[in-house]
């Protein structure tokens, strides 16, 4: 099988798996106790919002009725319809109308069902690009999503970009030195890293390099740490992310990447900064400035087991008939180590490399919020707590997206390592 013809089959493939994450996340969301309505009015569900007319099957005749805060919100949400009718109107699956017949206001003040049970109705939801309306942020998901992604995203592959040169540099030489002062050490500080809390590990890194107690100051000379100790970006300084701001044929409002986007603001726009932050090179430090503490804190803590993955695979390789058969040909340590050896022991790593993504992501939650980052991980946590299920379904799928994403590139990864592998 060609490559490319591998690639168009596992994407093809997406389809169903996103298909049965959607159902099962809706599913699951909508067995978890917690009324939405209630959440989004607040203690002001009893406050009449609006009046109707309905009809009276006893007195046969129509009647003025109130509509609480609380009956409005069932209606805008469509939460008395049924699961199977609710999940088509979120997807936006044109069909028969399966629901309840509940009622609905129209444009004349009246409540009068929704439509006929068996009825042909169009739906706007997923398929059209409408992923719902958060009550918790009043926008649009994919507003929200499209705003908060980048920042864990950009956290998540620069923690990696981290992590994996570290643990697999780290645990060559551990394999190399085996049982030696270096390979004990380096263990230690593994398991210590893949036991130690996240959160405790974040407040370490915090308390060490963010602040005058830290080892900074004595070191280099700085005045309360090398790092900022929270914060996207200085307090000072407002990133710019309007439609103008950035050069003609960049996407208008940047991409949400700021390590990116810094790098392409208008002169305009730098003109009107501080002086501290009036070049694109000021912008892109204070950005990575930022990212360094939370990033460091997910990459060293996925290079403790990344360490270990490399060591024993790297071991497991030397003992093979064809790195004794290279090392009595009289090649240098260094050619069989890097060039023979280590491109085979890399197979389980960037196996590795998908589900690192997956617990990047999963490990920015803590992370975002010990650091005041506003990304997935903690609109996903507000939004639970507030009973946003549309933005927890939004986060769901984009994450579910992402990680089938990143096991696509790693499969085909595994052509590049280790030419054995075939496509088939």
């Amino acid at each position: 099988m060609k490559l490319h013809e591998f690639i168009a089959r596992r994407v093809i493939l997406l389809i169903p798996v996103m298909i049965g994450v959607s159902i099962l996340t809706y599913s699951l969301l909508s067995l978890v106790p917690g009324d939405a309505a209630a959440s989004a009015c607040g203690d002001k569900c009893g406050v009449v919002v609006d009046t109707a007319l309905e009809w009276n099957t006893t007195s046969e005749q129509w009647e003025e009725v109130s509509i609480s805060a609380y009956e409005s919100n069932v209606m805008r949400m469509g939460l008395d319809e049924n699961l199977l009718e609710g999940y088509m109107v979120y997807v936006g699956i044109d069909g028969p109308y399966v629901g309840a017949e509940p009622l609905r206001l129209n444009s004349s003040g009246y409540l009068v069902p929704k439509t006929s049970l068996g009825e042909h109705t169009e739906r706007n939801g997923l398929i059209d690009g409408y992923w719902g309306d958060s009550s918790l942020y009043h926008r649009p998901v994919a507003e929200v999503v499209k705003d908060f992604a980048p920042v864990t995203l950009e956290m998540s592959l620069l923690a990696l970009l981290i992590a994996y040169p570290l643990g697999i540099f780290l645990g060559i030489l551990s394999a190399v030195w085996q049982d030696q002062i270096f390979d004990q050490l380096s263990r230690l500080m593994a398991i210590a890293f893949v036991s130690l809390p996240i959160f405790w590990l974040a407040i370490l890194f915090q308390k060490l390099f963010a602040t005058k107690i830290g080892i900074c100051d004595d070191l280099f000379g700085t005045s309360g740490g090398c790092f900022p100790i929270f914060g996207r970006h200085d307090p000072s300084v407002a990133f710019p992310t309007g439609d103008d701001q950035y050069v003609s044929w960049y996407p208008a409002g940047g991409t949400g990447f700021h390590l990116i986007d810094s790098w392409f603001v208008n002169d305009e726009t730098l003109s009107l900064m501080g002086s501290d932050f009036d070049t694109r090179w000021e912008l892109f430090k204070d950005t990575l400035l930022h990212l360094m503490l939370p990033c460091m804190t997910l990459g060293i803590a996925s290079a403790g087991g990344l360490l270990r993955y490399m060591r024993a695979s790297l071991l497991e390789v030397l003992r093979e008939d064809y790195v004794r058969t290279a090392r009595a040909k009289g090649l240098s340590g260094y050619r069989v180590i890097v060039v023979h050896a280590c491109r085979n022991a890399l197979v389980p790593i960037v196996t590795l490399l998908g589900f690192s993504i997956g617990g990047a992501i999963g490990g920015a939650v803590l992370t975002e919020s010990i650091f005041a980052f506003t990304g997935m991980g903690r609109i996903a946590v507000e939004a639970i707590q507030y009973d946003d299920q549309v933005v927890v379904m939004g986060v769901t799928l984009i994450t579910s997206v992402i990680f089938l994403m990143s096991n696509l590139i790693v499969d085909i990864s595994y052509a590049i390592v280790d030419p054995r592998v075939r496509l088939e």
